[in-house]
């Protein structure tokens, strides 16, 4: 061992053996970027083809909760270490938006929409449409509406559905104004009260409150469907 450090520092020596570990090392070096650049850009291709275009798919079909579950299974898989943090919180934003979107139902919300707009024209006429509250020994125990009126959003659902407000607008509040009214009579009062006087069916149904915050869901889900497809990983 000290014959070889001699040699190797030995004036007749020197200059070629620290040039040739100058080129060992820069030669080990450079295969060892070459191989760690390799390594990353083939992780990045199976991320890319396993988890992020399959997402692309499935949010090119509808919103449902079979879909969320896909979306969130391809999120757990191994692949997804290879992200970078902002793509990550991308995805995440991305997945919390989908599930606020996935129990929507054109037909049950325009229902509520109605049956907000109902309870709104009855108390314009001083009816009081809060649930009852139920006391047993003193002790509220329960709150609730009519019996009568706990089918009414189905009802509505059902007109909503065969006939379309935005197609068949006429029709539909006509069958409206009649499920109003027997409602109305069954449940609370025999006074005459006149319907959609005040405001045309389609504006109730884009004011209501609950379809202005489905609308802001629909703009969120909407604006993180554009980032994540906007992601360089997916160009």
């Amino acid at each position: 061992m000290c014959e070889f450090f001699k040699w190797l520092v030995h004036p007749d020596n020197i200059n070629a053996n620290i040039f040739g570990l100058i080129t060992v090392i820069l030669s080990g070096g450079l295969s060892w970027i070459i191989s760690a650049l390799y390594f990353k850009k083939g992780n990045r291709d199976t991320l890319r083809a396993t988890i992020l275009h399959p997402m692309k798919r499935i949010l090119n079909d509808s919103y449902s909760w079979n879909n969320y579950k896909a979306l969130s299974d391809l999120y757990k898989d191994y692949g997804t270490k290879y992200l970078k943090d902002e793509e990550r919180a991308i995805i995440d934003s991305l997945l919390e938006a989908y599930k606020k979107v996935c129990s929507y139902n054109y037909e049950f919300v325009c229902a509520e929409s109605l049956f907000s707009y109902f309870k709104y024209k009855l108390e314009q006429k001083g009816i009081d449409t809060k649930p009852v509250p139920i006391y047993i020994d003193d002790e509220l125990v329960d709150v609730d509406f009519p019996p009568d009126l706990l089918y009414i959003r189905d009802d509505l659902a059902r007109v909503v559905r065969d006939y379309t407000p935005e197609h068949d607008e006429q029709n539909c509040k006509d069958r409206i104004i009649v499920l109003f009214n027997e409602y109305k009579t069954s449940c609370y009062t025999n006074e005459e009260i006149t319907f959609f006087d005040d405001c045309a069916l389609n504006d109730v149904l884009k004011k209501a409150r609950n379809r202005i915050e489905w609308n802001e869901k629909f703009n969120t889900i909407k604006d993180a469907k554009q980032k994540f497809l906007s992601m360089k990983v997916l160009k």
